[in-house]
């Protein structure tokens, strides 16, 4: 065997080829094994070696010399090329008996089989099945993609779902899963810049696409369109993205990195999870000035029928939103009021008896009761685990608040903190930091004083009185401190004892005083747990409209989703078609995420995806080597067999196992 450098009018590179020599009745020739491509690159100088490694691993001998990793590595792709697609003629004739269409038999030495190049399938399998059930294929042919273009996109939204790599990363992914098999390619022959030209086609139709995916699934599962729910979310990026204009950086960063520059994304999704549409907005796009922009959508992809219901968080409710709401004739909406909008109803909340959500446990009890003004239908409502969260939440927070006051009263009483100025901006800041309970608590900080005379009818001496002048300028322009200058005053008393007798002093020292405010406070504790929705639905009943908003969890459920499965997060590109080319591959990534687990929810079963892709990639593909008694070396390329739990999950999302590609190939 020998590699040998040829050159086709099709392509300007060389083609790395792998030949033997053969005997023939004219004499000894060349005979190709197998066509390596132009990108798989082995140096001249350890062309030998690789050779006779796989020679060596095609005829199932153990090489009594030790290898290097790097020429191992070679070998290994070379042999996996030819046990799946490689000719090696003279293997073959050996093998006369061994006929497709016959019944195969071999005599094997049991001891002598070994498997390899085990290549993770589970995950993968389940993803190429749901984007065939979703007839994803056919939607990239609709929008010009050619053959390779369509299994490349596969390619970036599987990795997507599975592994999240960057696009220098999917290569070595795919060298750990067994895409060769299933999509019958060749890995290697894979560049980098293929992945980010398939970002760019893929954001380049991406109405249609997204259009149709979910109109796919709107058929598959009967789904209705006549809710939907709405939020925002951010990802940022560790660095300046000065090529993206829609990065920018933002003092409101749901993560509390106000330091990156971001971007915002907006989802719009259906009342079982499926997501509608979604929109990257610049980093500065604020929850209330979104929704104009949503709502012209939606008023275009419902021109013809009756618009659907929208539920959204308080982040979105304004003023101008709601106008905007209402001057939308035939859309409905369900919104949770802002913070104290509730306070109207304090009364009805105390006093007003509250119908029980049916269906919770009694430590997550919700009570709800509704109130009609002017055409807009109020639903107050009570809930206990949101009232014990809340008492807990300002229970922590007051014992901050309090550590800090305590800790500055200490720095004023050791006369670390001694100008009023500046320990006033500090219980500023400590008010600013715990707002929320600060409001009441009372604060009262009173500075040290000092000052003395002399009393009737006496005199001090000229030495002690001039001390006790500089203290008192000092103490007017708080230049020393209340330590200081009592220790001043010990030893001024010590010094001229019988003049210091004349003296009256008043020192009073600096106090910093706080306590709750308990009125205000006991005003608070009454509300907590409570909130107040407003919708402009009135053929709802009170726990209906309660059930509708509380499917918002479901945003924040894709969210969560998106960010620590799909890669959302980090987002490692700087231009502005590339970073959105990456959030839409991770969109399309959570269509088959939903799918999966939407399926998996209608049989009863509630496995998140992160555990079924760990469940299932314990199911592989690998290589089985066969030797036989008649120096044959038989390599069969199959999946393994799927186990119990294997079967369960496949057979719930209606996957076929059992016809997978199989290679056979005889050295």
């Amino acid at each position: 065997m020998f590699f040998k450098d040829t050159h086709s009018r099709n392509s300007k590179s060389p083609v790395l080829q792998l030949y033997e020599s053969i005997r023939t009745p004219k004499g000894p020739r060349h005979k190709l094994i197998v066509s390596l491509g132009t990108k798989f690159l082995i140096p001249k100088i350890d062309r030998k070696e690789v050779a006779r490694i796989v020679k060596e691993r095609l005829s199932g001998q153990m090489s009594l010399l030790v290898n290097d990793m790097h020429l191992i590595r070679y070998a290994d792709y070379v042999v996996k090329k030819i046990q799946t697609e490689g000719k090696w003629d003279s293997a073959r004739q050996r093998v006369c008996k061994f006929k497709e269409s016959d019944q195969r038999t071999a005599e094997i030495f049991i001891d002598d089989v070994i498997h390899g190049y085990d290549r993770e399938l589970g995950p993968l399998l389940i993803g190429v099945n749901i984007l065939k059930q979703l007839k994803f294929s056919e939607m990239l042919r609709e929008c010009g993609f050619k053959e390779s273009e369509v299994k490349t996109a596969q390619i970036s939204v599987l990795n997507r779902l599975i592994a999240q790599d960057s696009e220098y990363g999917i290569i070595p992914w795919m060298q750990t899963i067994a895409v060769d098999e299933i999509f019958g390619i060749d890995s290697m022959q894979f560049g980098h810049d293929r992945f980010y030209r398939i970002s760019d086609k893929l954001l380049k139709n991406q109405s249609h696409i997204e259009e149709s995916l979910y109109q796919r699934e709107k058929n598959l599962f009967s789904l209705d369109d006549c809710i939907f729910l709405y939020d925002l979310t951010n990802t940022y990026f560790e660095g300046v993205c000065a090529n993206n204009p829609k990065a920018q950086y933002s003092k409101n960063q749901k993560e509390k990195r106000s330091d990156c520059p971001q971007v915002v994304v907006a989802l719009m999704l259906d009342g079982d999870g499926f997501i509608r549409h979604h929109r990257v907005f610049d980093g500065k796009m604020s929850d209330t000035r979104s929704l104009s922009i949503i709502l012209a959508g939606l008023k275009s992809d419902f021109s013809n029928k009756p618009m659907p219901t929208i539920i959204f968080d308080r982040g979105m409710v304004s003023k101008k939103n709601m106008e905007l709401l209402q001057s939308y004739k035939n859309l409905k909406y369900i919104v949770m009021c802002r913070n104290n909008e509730e306070n109207q109803f304090i009364e009805d909340f105390q006093t007003k008896k509250f119908e029980v959500i049916s269906g919770r446990c009694s430590s997550k009890k919700v009570e709800v009761l509704t109130k009609s003004i002017d055409n807009i239908v109020y639903l107050l409502c009570k809930s206990q685990g949101r009232k014990e969260k809340e008492q807990a939440m300002r229970n922590r927070k007051e014992e901050r608040m309090e550590a800090e006051l305590e800790k500055l009263h200490h720095q004023i009483k050791n006369g670390r903190a001694n100008k009023s100025s500046k320990i006033e901006q500090k219980i500023g800041k400590i008010k600013e930091r715990f707002g929320t309970v600060a409001q009441y608590y009372e604060i009262k900080y009173t500075t040290w004083q000092f000052s003395y005379f002399v009393l009737k009818h006496g005199t001090i001496c000229k030495r002690l009185n001039t001390s006790l002048l500089k203290l008192k300028e000092k103490a007017d322009n708080k230049t020393i401190t209340f330590p200081a200058i009592t220790k001043k005053l010990l030893i001024l008393q010590e010094k001229y004892p019988l003049d210091y007798k004349k003296l009256e002093i008043c020192l009073i020292p600096p106090a910093l005083n706080y306590g709750p405010r308990d009125e205000i406070r006991e005003k608070k504790e009454a509300m907590d747990g409570n909130y107040l929705l407003k919708t402009n639905r009135s053929d709802l009943h009170a726990d209906e409209i309660w059930q509708l908003y509380v499917m918002l969890t479901r945003i924040e459920n894709a969210f969560k989703d998106l960010k620590s499965h799909l890669g959302l997060r980090p987002n490692r590109h700087h231009k502005e078609n590339r970073v959105d080319g990456h959030i839409f591959i991770s969109i399309i990534a959570y269509h088959l995420l939903h799918t999966i687990e939407y399926k998996l929810r209608s049989q009863g079963d509630h496995t998140k995806w992160a555990t079924i892709k760990r469940i299932v990639s314990t199911h592989s593909y690998s290589t089985i080597q066969l030797p036989t008694t008649n120096g044959t070396v038989i390599n069969i390329r199959k999946p393994g067999i799927p186990e119990g739990i294997h079967k369960e999950i496949y057979t719930k999302l209606e996957i076929d196992c059992q016809h997978l590609p199989v290679k056979r190939n005889c050295a």
